[in-house]
């Protein structure tokens, strides 16, 4: 992909910022196979921090990052570890016992574990997730001075509660984006991610995945997508394969159960009631297909946001 298409995609992004924490390990932990439906940026501040299924511990300075929906592996301290469960921490208080919030101005001990996390949303056009859409795997980053700067200044901005916060810090969070896309962009092994954009050069395919994202309760039928591309109920399907490589029901159907995995974290919706409202008819139907895609029960799901943020 060209820089000037790459910056294109650029000026389309709207990043969220959604939390900034430091955090001192308390009491070993792991997570194995969490998912959060967020972006996620970690730094290794000092000491062990693992991640990955072969545990390989990161060393202080990278940083690893987790696009929303990819499979969360980490360890958090040393030998032995509390085997956390796939839904993650139960609350705030829950995670505390493990992992501590500390300042950016706390006085480390040689023998602490210590990491920053960041989380964000990070869409194109304001529906499209962005590192979704890409493929892009977990990625182990290397020390950059204008990511850990950044994350320095997001922290500052946190802890000093200033009027225009949120807007600040979702200014930063896109700065943050910005530099993560610049790191994607200079890596030769993910160009086949980057040819994944090229799909968004024509409008037809935009005005599809924002109508879907926009009415997902809705019947999203092959005929009643066709007419926002201008083509026939017969070839829409077709039509969304060849710009995406992904079946247009099979898309859809992915969008349904993430909107409905993020429901059930943050609403006191009933299962049947969640299942309606992302389009499933059919609640029984919707909890089998939910148990496929994320190996949880959906009633397994009905936690708070503190998988891991």
């Amino acid at each position: 992909m060209s820089k000037e298409s790459f910056n294109r995609i650029i000026d389309a992004l709207e990043v969220k910022y959604v939390v900034m924490s430091s955090r001192r390990v308390i009491r070993s932990c792991e997570l194995i196979n969490t998912v959060e439906q967020k972006d996620i940026l970690v730094r290794i501040d000092q000491g062990i921090f693992a991640a990955d299924f072969n545990s390989q511990p990161l060393p202080p300075g990278s940083f690893y990052l987790v696009p929303r929906g990819n499979l969360i592996n980490f360890k958090h301290g040393k030998f032995p570890f509390t085997e956390i469960s796939k839904e993650g921490f139960a609350s705030q208080e829950d995670r505390e016992q493990y992992l501590q919030p500390v300042t950016s101005n706390y006085s480390a001990l040689p023998n602490d574990d210590l990491f920053s996390i960041a989380g964000f949303e990070v869409l194109i056009h304001g529906a499209i997730p962005f590192f979704s859409i890409i493929d892009l795997p977990t990625l182990r980053i290397p020390y950059n001075s204008e990511i850990s700067n950044t994350l320095n200044e997001m922290m500052n901005e946190v802890e000093a509660d200033n009027i225009g916060k949120t807007a600040l810090l979702n200014k930063k969070a896109f700065e943050l984006v910005i530099f993560i896309c610049r790191y994607i962009y200079n890596n030769p092994t993910l160009d086949m991610n980057l040819q994944k954009l090229k799909f968004l050069n024509d409008k037809r395919l935009i005005d599809i995945i924002q109508f879907i994202q926009d009415n997902l309760e809705k019947d999203l039928a092959n005929h009643q997508i066709a007419s926002l591309a201008y083509v026939s109920k017969d070839y829409i399907g077709q039509f969304f394969k060849s710009l995406t490589n992904q079946n247009l029901q099979d898309y859809i159907e992915n969008r349904r159960l993430e909107r409905a995995h993020y429901l059930l974290r943050t609403t006191h919706d009933n299962i049947q009631e969640i299942a309606h409202k992302v389009g499933f008819k059919d609640p029984a139907y919707f909890s089998r297909r939910f148990k496929i895609k994320y190996d949880q029960n959906a009633k397994e799901i009905r936690k708070s946001e503190f998988l891991i943020m």
